[in-house]
């Protein structure tokens, strides 16, 4: 116990800001995620990848790295840079766009230059497989 409550200490040092939130869902209205799930169908038009962020003490850019898995291993589909600006709080989000060759295996990744912040697995399924 004493040792993650050590490496959390350790990681808000480390990092200009800390994530409150960071989920992957089906919409985003007025910055909130609207239906927050892991899996999505080729029915559904977009995974939304939404972070809201705490206490950011610079402005910076950070990347939202998306990945399909392919023969077991992670391929890039797309990393959008997005700004992260000082204050109390931030909230942003990223999407894709489902094309029906889009069912497997995703996640998605908050990078902060070299550093993965935290990463969402996610599966986009046909809409004949259940949830």
């Amino acid at each position: 116990m004493k040792k993650s409550i050590i490496f959390l200490i350790f990681l808000s040092c480390l990092f200009a800001y800390d994530i409150k939130e960071f989920v992957t869902c089906k919409n985003v209205k007025n910055l909130t995620p609207i239906e927050i799930t892991d899996t999505f169908t080729i029915k559904d038009q977009k995974v939304y990848a939404f972070a809201h962020f705490i206490n950011i003490k610079e402005n910076r850019l950070i990347d939202f790295v998306w990945e399909k898995e392919v023969n077991g291993e992670w391929k890039l589909y797309a990393d959008i840079k997005l700004p992260l600006y000082s204050g109390s709080r931030w909230r942003t989000y990223s999407y894709i766009t489902i094309r029906p060759f889009f069912v497997g295996n995703w996640r998605v990744s908050i990078v902060d230059g070299s550093d993965t912040i935290d990463t969402k697995e996610f599966k986009i399924v046909d809409s004949n497989e259940s949830k």
